[in-house]
């Protein structure tokens, strides 16, 4: 959970704790109960959002690994085909066999 969010989650749940102590009090000056009502569920969203954000940033770290091993496998492959070619015939015939680069 972000520490930004958790933060205004907790200011919201205390908010709503003193604000139900003094129900009577705060209600004369317009906060009502579904005001309050509202203010809690808010927060509970929040968490609950939050908590789903979490999830998918760690399943997004985990395909970036997958796709880093993927890459590097690709490169490895990649590298031991143009030695191969590279070894193997002269300069001039490289692009023929898709090897592009030169020495």
């Amino acid at each position: 959970m972000s520490v930004t969010n958790l933060n205004e989650i907790e200011k919201a749940d205390v908010l709503v704790v003193g604000l139900r102590k003094h129900l009577k009090e705060v209600q004369e000056i317009g906060i009502t109960t579904d005001a309050i009502n509202r203010l809690e569920e808010a927060a509970k969203d929040l968490r609950q959002k939050d908590a789903e954000v979490d999830k998918l940033r760690r399943q997004a770290t985990l395909k970036a690994h997958e796709n880093l091993e993927l890459i590097a496998d690709l490169k490895a492959q990649m590298l031991s085909m143009r030695t191969a070619v590279k070894s193997r015939y002269p300069q001039y015939e490289w692009i023929k066999y898709g090897v592009q680069d030169k020495r």
